[in-house]
C-alpha cells in the first residue's frame, strides 16, 4: 500500500513560495501546514497567496508548534535565513517533534567547521530522534560541490577541481538581482559589501569543505575573497525593464580557493552579473582522466532549488539519522514517482 509523505513548510519569501508551488504539484507529497512570521500573510488562504488556479484548505499559520501537535510530519522544509543560528530553532523543534527536516539554508550545507558546537548538538538531537537534517539546494547542495564530487568517480587520480557558475542575472528575480548589487554605484556596492548588507555567494566555503571531505585532499588554508563588483560598459536594461547605467554595477563575481602546498586543489568560481553572456555551469577536473563537463544554459537557480528540496523528501524520509550532508545521502533524483511505503 502506498501513502503520501506528509510534509510542511515555513517560509514563504520568494524561495519558499516555489516550494510551496512545487510541493502542491506533487500527487505523493501531502501540504499538513505552512508557516510564516509576516503577520500579513497569517490566516490567508495558501492559494490566494500563491495566485493558485486551483483552491487549497491550506491556511498560513503563525507557529509550527500547533502544525507538529496535529500532525504526523515525515519532513520540515525550512526555507527562512542563510544563517544557521537563525534556523537552528526550527530545527530542534522540528527534530524533537519527530520530523525530518530538509533546509535550502546555505550554511546548513556544511555546518561542521564554522559551526562545530552547534552541528554536533544538532547531530545528536537528530540521531536521538531517528531522524535526518540536511542543508540543500543547487549551489551549494548541488552545482558546486555534490555534481563535482560526482564527476570525480571515474578518475584514477585528481589532482585538482575547477567549478565555475556563469549567471546572466537579469534574467533572474529582483530579490536575487539587489543581493548582487545590480544598479548600485561602484561606491555603494564596497559599502554594502563591507557593511554585510550585500554578502554575495553564501556557501563557497561549505562547498570547499564538502568537497575536500569527499575526496580526502589535504589542504593548508581555505580563502573566499570578497566579493569584485563586474562593471556595466554600456547602458543595460533588465528583463524586469530596470535600466543599469553605464558605469554602475551589474553584478559580482565571487571565488573561494583551497591549496597545499602552494598549489591550487579546489577552485569555485561564482559570476552572476546581467548582460548577454553565455550562461553555463561547468567541472573541469585535472587528473587521470581528466574530464571537462559542461551544462549549456546553466541550471535555473529558483527551480532547481526548489526541486533539490522536495525531491529530497522521500530520500530524506529513508536515510540514516543525523545532521547529514549531500554527499551522505543515496543518490539524489527526481522523486515525483516515489510513494511512501
Amino acid at each position: 500500500m502506498t501513502n503520501r509523505y506528509q510534509a510542511a513548510l515555513v517560509g514563504l519569501g520568494p524561495m519558499g513560495r516555489i516550494v510551496a508551488k512545487l510541493i502542491l504539484k506533487r500527487e505523493n507529497i501531502s501540504v499538513r501546514g505552512v508557516v510564516d512570521i509576516d503577520p500579513k500573510l497569517q490566516g490567508l488562504s495558501l492559494s490566494n497567496i500563491l495566485n493558485l488556479e486551483k483552491d487549497t484548505d491550506i491556511i498560513v499559520e503563525s507557529d509550527l508548534a500547533s502544525i507538529l501537535a496535529k500532525n504526523e510530519i515525515d519532513v520540515v522544509i525550512i526555507a527562512t535565513s542563510s544563517s544557521l543560528e537563525k534556523v537552528a530553532p526550527l530545527i530542534r523543534q522540528s527534530v524533537n517533534s519527530g520530523s525530518n527536516v530538509i533546509s535550502i539554508c546555505e550554511e546548513l550545507s556544511y555546518p561542521f567547521k564554522k559551526y562545530p558546537k552547534l552541528s554536533d548538538e544538532l547531530d545528536a538531537l537528530a540521531k536521538s530522534n531517528n531522524v535526518t537534517i540536511v542543508g540543500t539546494g543547487i549551489n551549494p547542495g548541488y552545482l558546486m560541490d555534490l555534481l563535482p564530487i560526482v564527476v570525480t568517480a571515474p578518475c584514477q587520480s585528481v589532482e585538482s577541481i575547477k567549478v565555475t557558475r556563469m549567471m546572466n542575472s537579469a534574467k533572474r528575480r529582483v530579490p536575487f538581482q539587489k543581493k548582487i548589487g545590480t544598479g548600485l554605484t561602484p561606491e555603494e556596492f564596497r559599502r554594502k559589501i563591507d557593511d554585510k548588507v550585500i554578502t554575495g555567494h553564501v556557501g563557497l566555503i561549505e562547498s570547499i569543505h564538502m568537497i575536500c571531505d569527499a575526496l580526502g585532499f589535504e589542504y593548508d588554508d581555505i580563502t573566499e575573497h570578497p566579493p569584485e563588483a563586474v562593471i556595466t560598459e554600456t547602458d543595460f536594461t533588465t528583463y524586469y525593464g530596470e535600466v543599469v547605467p553605464k558605469g554602475y554595477v551589474r553584478g559580482l563575481r565571487s571565488r573561494a580557493v583551497a591549496k597545499k602546498d602552494g598549489k591550487v586543489i579546489v577552485f569555485l568560481d561564482f559570476q552572476a552579473y546581467a548582460g548577454d553572456q553565455d550562461e553555463y555551469d561547468s567541472v573541469e577536473i585535472e587528473g587521470t582522466p581528466n574530464i571537462h563537463q559542461k551544462i549549456i544554459g546553466g541550471v535555473h537557480g529558483d527551480l532547481g532549488t526548489s526541486a533539490m528540496a522536495v525531491n529530497l523528501i522521500p530520500i530524506v524520509k529513508k536515510a540514516n539519522a543525523g545532521l547529514l550532508t549531500m554527499k551522505d545521502l543515496p543518490v539524489p533524483c527526481n522523486t515525483e514517482r516515489v510513494w511512501k511505503k
